[in-house]
């Protein structure tokens, strides 16, 4: 597509659009051949995820096992001083999609004047030194970059991989819409013909690739066609640092396309009938009975495969609810309420045998990860989980429904919401049944999304049905370690540690030591120290029962006939940005020209 753009001098030859160091990626199955438009559904504006899950491109990633860190936009790196510095070197030649060159000038624009601007970023990005401290990045030539830590940062290579897909910023572009290279009464002029009130946000609006299709990008498709319009469309970059083992420029295909539909529940029905190439986002699991039967006629394949997340509830170890507090942090009480839950029969109700078991702690995809980890506390025993609320003195009633230790009547709310992927009243209520076996009453109540967040985050409930991470959790550490308000187990520990004791609650000693240990993991250069150091978290987790664990679901993925270079299975999960770590960029379209 691009070949009549060379021949009327549009574009130079594409000898001179790769750089001299291009990254070479090994097809998963073969060689392929350029063309077509991937046809993708979508419900929000930003559902072209081409800066993020299609767009995933960071200094390194992760390999296409999910698994270990390789070069990306960096072709190489050394790690110094005990982990307290890192150099990356870039590749030499790499142009933006405009054609302009990149350097580490792009970086150096990100640290000052992005992050490094209180009005563009209020808060700086804490989530680099998770062992504490700050860093400093500096340029050395326009290939090379350095990240200089206060403390050793032993992770700083996985966090990159998760976290560095916005980490650099086309400053040539980008400086005509910042205060500090323009005046800032001529951007706040500009900003209000936009419809805007301050100059910052026409930045952040300018610099969102999602919907400014002037903004060049490293990505391999660039956005042609953007909100609001209906179908979202993105089309190669012609200066892509790409090829294939015979030296291909990538990407193969030419086109991605995106339909916005009017809900969720519409999207899966045009999924059914073959209206997409390959998705995974927004596809409904408890569907799979209806995408196996229309397989054939929609010309796709349908792929079920463990999510490394669980479902779970979190039960809040720092209530604010006194009499609560007692019972919530009473490890025979959280014990009880897994032991009491059916996961077989529910799994068959529920799913439809597509999930298993799980309390929640980590999968086998997680480097930490030891069979023992998910499996403490599943198997089904009412019996024994009777006993326990005995010793924890919640007596039964005249009624057989129980009572806290101070005699008032045991009834708490469950709150959820519907994630994305779709947890629904009838699974909570199923597990409110279970728990009214053995004497307790719960009440299943459904939030809209930011009030739930919110509720949760302020330590107002004490029991809330969501989801945890099972993957690359040390970059992610919240989910396991009470170091952001988010750490929906213990918000309020949280939030001191955040605020450095300025509010919330002083952890409790058996938290204060997953922080220890995990500032030690994070802060440590030994493979195998930081190994030990994360199982010893996730031990503590599987004995102490944090969270009740419910499944872990089979997420679907439809992919259709005519897609090449997609494995057998795909892991579903955000840390892997899926499918970026599989490497779209070599994904191709057999008879290319039969869908439009």
């Amino acid at each position: 597509m691009l070949r009549s753009l060379v021949a009327n001098g549009g574009l130079p030859p594409v000898s001179e659009r790769v750089p001299a160091e291009p990254l070479v990626l090994v097809p998963t199955e073969t060689t392929g051949t350029y063309g077509g438009t991937w046809r993708r559904l979508g419900v929000h504006p930003s559902d072209s995820l081409l800066g993020s899950r299609i767009g995933y491109e960071s200094l390194v990633r992760w390999d296409r096992t999910g698994r270990n860190v390789v070069p990306g936009i960096a072709k190489s790196w050394e790690i110094l001083d005990g982990a307290k510095r890192y150099v990356f070197h870039l590749r030499k030649g790499m142009k933006w999609s405009d054609g302009h060159p990149f350097t580490s000038d792009d970086l150096v624009f990100w640290y000052e004047d992005v992050v490094g601007n209180k009005e563009i970023s209020p808060v700086f990005p804490s989530y680099w030194c998770p062992g504490g401290g700050t860093f400093t990045l500096r340029a050395d030539g326009p290939h090379v970059v350095e990240f200089l830590f206060d403390e050793p940062n032993g992770i700083f290579l996985e966090l990159m991989a998760f976290r560095g897909i916005g980490l650099y910023y086309p400053k040539h572009y980008l400086v005509q819409f910042h205060s500090r290279y323009q005046a800032k009464e001529t951007l706040e002029d500009l900003a209000k013909a936009e419809g805007l009130d301050l100059w910052h946000q026409l930045f952040l609006q300018k610099a969102n690739i999602h919907e400014t299709p002037e903004c060049p990008t490293l990505r391999a498709w660039v956005l042609k066609v953007g909100p609001p319009a209906t179908r979202l469309m993105v089309e190669r970059n012609p200066y892509y640092w790409k090829i294939d083992t015979e030296g291909n420029q990538l990407p193969y295909i030419d086109r991605i396309g995106t339909t916005i539909m009017q809900n969720k529940e519409v999207l899966n029905l045009k999924a059914i009938t073959g209206g997409v190439d390959m998705q995974a986002r927004y596809i409904d699991s408890s569907k799979f009975t209806l995408f196996m039967k229309n397989r054939k006629q929609g010309g796709y394949r349908v792929l079920a495969d463990p999510s490394p997340s669980s479902t779970v509830v979190y039960l809040n170890q720092r209530s604010k609810n006194p009499a609560m507090r007692g019972v919530l942090c009473d490890p025979r009480f959280r014990r009880a309420l897994s032991i009491a839950i059916d996961r077989e029969e529910l799994i068959e109700l529920i799913y439809s045998g597509l999930a298993e078991p799980t309390n929640g702690v980590s999968s086998e995809f997680d480097p930490c990860y030891l069979p023992e980890f998910s499996t403490k506390h599943t198997e089904y025993a009412p019996q024994e989980a009777r006993r326990l609320l005995d010793e924890v003195g919640l007596r039964r009633g005249r009624l057989g429904m129980r009572r806290m230790p101070d005699g008032s009547r045991f009834k708490q709310i469950l709150h959820y919401y519907p994630a994305e992927t779709g947890t629904g009243a009838e699974l909570w209520q199923l597990v409110a049944d279970y728990w009214r076996e053995i004497g307790l009453e719960f009440v299943v109540k459904s939030d809209a999304r930011t009030l739930s967040v919110m509720q949760v985050r302020n330590g107002n409930s004490d029991f809330w049905a969501y989801a945890i991470a099972g993957m690359h959790w040390i970059t992610d550490a919240g989910w396991y370690v009470p170091i952001r308000d988010g750490a929906y187990f213990a918000p309020l520990y949280g939030r001191w540690v955040v605020r450095k004791g300025k509010s919330g609650v002083e952890p409790a000693e058996e938290f204060m030591r997953l922080l220890d240990w995990y500032g030690q993991l994070a802060r440590t250069d030994s493979a195998d120290l930081r190994l030990q150091l994360g199982r010893d978290i996730l031990r503590q987790w599987a004995n102490q029962c944090y969270i009740v664990g419910v499944v872990r679901r089979k997420e679907v993925t439809l992919v259709g006939n005519r897609m090449r270079n997609f494995p057998a299975s795909m892991i579903q999960d955000y840390r892997l940005l899926a499918p970026g770590y599989l490497c779209p960029e070599q994904f191709f379209l057999e008879d290319a020209g039969a869908a439009k």
